[in-house]
């Protein structure tokens, strides 16, 4: 999971939450407030990814602080789901969803 930030705004979003499965590389783009803070980002999430495809054993994200946050890891937790952060000195951990932004 990822954010594309400071896009033209259109419908009065600009932002992109990019989501990609893993095992499928099918990448979900999801529009966004400016700022698409905590609630609106597990909002988005529920709404778009869990909806159709269930609740995932683990997702990987940028280690910002805005899904480090108390909300995320409670939210996981209640979920049954691990949050594995990725590192930016090893970007290649969340590769597939670098890679769908270059693409989008």
């Amino acid at each position: 999971m990822d954010f594309i930030v400071g896009l033209p705004k259109s419908d009065g979003c600009q932002t992109i939450m990019v989501v990609v499965d893993r095992f499928s590389k099918y990448g979900t783009f999801i529009t966004a407030s400016k700022d698409c803070p905590a609630d609106e980002a597990a909002r988005l999430f529920m709404k778009h990814i869990v909806k159709y495809w269930e609740v995932p054993r683990t997702i990987v994200s940028d280690p910002d602080l805005q899904f480090t946050g108390k909300f995320w890891t409670k939210l996981f937790e209640l979920l049954g789901s691990e949050f594995n952060m990725s590192t930016s000195s090893h970007p290649q951990t969340n590769e597939q969803t670098e890679l769908a932004n270059a693409l989008l």
